[in-house]
């Protein structure tokens, strides 16, 4: 971001962006209608990143081959788990931020949003160049299928390399939608998505001076199209003088503050666990399907796909319910938080359930995007389907009341909850009943554990002392 400052020198120091710049709907308008609007852009965002990536490995199924698909799961799960590393801080700085923003101190708000974007940008390259020389010896650790691991390592190393801008974009996404701005985001991944869906399927078979990358080239299409897009929102937060733009004034900010990063670490750090927890379960899920062969590794990973469309509602609300109950506990506005976590969990619930319903109609029909007809990977994903879908209903619950806690700054619980579900019931119960269910027993760990971590996020946020928590950041001098 200071980069793009030093282009464009102020005469003057900019005007400060005024509180009434920021929504202030979601601090006194009517819960569930703001919060339906403001996650409509993220679910907007979230469908499209789904079919983004669609659109990527059907390109890559068809072109490369089902052993290629398997190939760029099983390196996403690892990519995943990078981003998931460091995004507890984004968390944290976005939660912390739509505090501040709440008690109008925006100050304390780019003061949060520098450090983060400075933690952001160091810490792609230290995960990224990790990625890179490691990616061989993680992708064999989890009994990736011979067939797939080549291209695996080739697609995983050049993904590696798109972390700093993708770092750097979504630590910006999460910060500007901390200041009630959802439609910003929405843009420019937007932006990120046509960049990326053009460019897969020209580097894969190649254009006329584009040489034919195969599986790589799906992965420097999002290399492309991550940076292109970082760039972009950096230059349109100053064009459009949004409330986060660091002016000449604001640019002592970016010297990090220590202090600052530590506790933005110390809060994330319970975030990063619960995707290392949530993560290294999958892996150890994954390795069982895996052994079984490359036909269930592939209606496995076809299934995995349809599953984003089920739960993006839920994530996008979650998002919302933890942007909105911030803002409220920065202004005082204890009063609706309960109202806040019952209409968005039962609105969460009510969109993840008609997902659910229309791809069991659906049938085939979606998978056939992933798959060839008739084959023995087409059975597998069918049966994964039936016994995994209807759990995520569930899941919209536990991501909801997750939000809630969190947007005081509790983060330590969600990740304990899920750590129980995930290996003391999910992975036991797929282990300890493989050998008399055998593959089934796995696809029933997924709803068994989504139920289990709904009733357990339903205890903290009814008996839990997360209301106890002060706010994550004291005001600064200006408007203390």
């Amino acid at each position: 971001m200071s980069d793009h400052v030093t282009e464009h020198p102020e005469a003057t120091p900019a005007p400060t962006p005024t509180p009434a710049r920021i929504d202030r709907r979601l601090i006194d308008g009517a819960v569930a209608p703001t919060l339906v609007r403001f996650a409509a852009p993220l679910l907007a965002t979230n469908m499209m990143l789904s079919a983004s990536g669609s659109w990527g490995s059907i390109w890559v199924s068809h072109v490369v081959g089902p052993d290629a698909l398997t190939a760029m799961s099983n390196s996403w799960l690892f990519i995943m788990l990078m981003i998931g590393m460091v995004q507890g801080v984004g968390t944290t700085a976005g939660i912390a931020v739509a505090q501040a923003v709440g008690a109008r101190d925006l100050d304390s708000a780019k003061r949060a949003a520098a450090n983060a974007l400075v933690f952001a940008l160091f810490s792609s390259l230290v995960v990224g160049g990790l990625g890179i020389a490691f990616a061989p010896q993680l992708l064999t650790a989890i009994s990736l299928p011979p067939e797939a691991l080549a291209a695996a390592v080739i697609y995983f190393q050049v993904t590696c390399l798109s972390l700093p801008g993708l770092f750097t974009l979504v630590f910006m996404m999460m910060l500007v939608r901390g200041t009630g701005d959802s439609r910003t985001p929405f843009i420019f991944t937007v932006s990120a998505i046509v960049i990326g869906m053009a460019a897969t399927p020209a580097f894969l078979i190649g254009l006329p001076g584009i040489p034919p990358m195969g599986i790589a080239g799906a992965a420097w299409s999002g290399v492309l199209a991550n940076t292109a897009a970082a760039v972009a929102l950096a230059r349109y937060i100053y064009w459009k003088r949004l409330p986060l733009a660091l002016w000449r004034q604001d640019l002592h900010h970016l010297k990090p503050d220590l202090g600052l990063i530590w506790m933005l670490i110390k809060r994330g750090t319970p975030v990063a666990l619960e995707t290392l927890v949530v993560q290294g379960a999958y892996f150890t899920l994954l390795a069982m399907v895996n052994v079984e062969g490359a036909a269930t590794a592939a209606g496995y990973s076809a299934a995995a796909q349809l599953w984003a469309y089920v739960q993006m509602p839920a994530v996008a609300l979650a998002t919302s319910m933890s942007s909105m109950a911030a803002m409220n506990i920065g202004a005082g506005r204890w009063d609706r938080i309960d109202t806040i976590a019952l209409r968005g969990c039962l609105v969460a619930g009510v969109f993840t359930i008609v997902t659910t319903g229309l791809l069991y109609l659906l049938g085939d029909i979606p998978l056939r995007l992933f798959l060839p007809a008739g084959g023995e990977a087409l059975v597998v994903a069918r049966s994964v389907n039936a016994i995994v879908l209807w759990g995520w209903v569930a899941l919209a619950v536990t991501l909801g009341l997750n939000a809630m806690v969190r947007a005081n700054g509790a983060m330590l619980a969600p990740t304990i909850i899920f750590a129980t579900t995930m290996w003391v019931l999910r992975v036991p119960f797929a282990t300890l009943l493989k050998p008399s269910l055998g593959v089934d027993a796995i696809w029933w760990s997924f709803p068994v554990g989504a139920v289990s971590s709904a009733l357990l996020a339903y205890g903290y946020y009814r008996w839990g002392g997360w209301r106890r928590k002060g706010l994550l950041l004291a005001r600064s001098p200006a408007t203390a």
